[in-house]
């Protein structure tokens, strides 16, 4: 009868560990699955942060200095822009052709680096104007 019992409770347990064990595995199982998740995202983030330290960002602005006006182009990004150019539409007329031809294209643009236009603003300017800045990176 004893060995009945002791035999009952050894199978007991026995059935106990293996329910722990697979439950144990499972909760193993979706952890991995979560850190593969996490490892993805970071890996991403990772590799967009190592793409933007590669970009240059050339903008352009105008702004008022004594009584004219400039437009100035900058590069803000955290790279080099190469090989910078300046296209003006047809119906410009705030800034001389001549103006962009003496200092564009520039081979090189450093961070932070900016150039200076002189744009002739008149009371029948344009509200706005279009200029299209194309320039090389190590992004591509």
């Amino acid at each position: 009868m004893i060995e009945t019992l002791i035999s009952g409770i050894a199978l007991l347990v026995s059935v106990l560990a293996y329910r722990r064990s697979n439950r144990d595995a499972s909760l193993s199982e979706r952890l991995t699955v979560q850190e593969i998740e996490l490892v993805r995202h970071q890996l991403s983030a990772i590799t967009s942060s190592v793409q933007e330290e590669k970009m240059a960002k050339v903008s352009a602005r105008m702004f008022k200095e004594g009584k004219g006006w400039k437009v100035r182009v900058y590069n803000a990004g955290p790279s080099e822009a190469k090989n910078v150019r300046l296209v003006l539409d047809d119906q410009n007329e705030l800034i001389a052709e001549n103006a962009i031809s003496d200092k564009f294209p520039m081979r090189r643009m450093e961070q932070g680096q900016s150039v200076d236009i002189w744009a002739y603003v008149h009371n029948s300017s344009p509200s706005k104007e279009t200029l299209l800045i194309r320039w090389d990176d190590q992004s591509g």
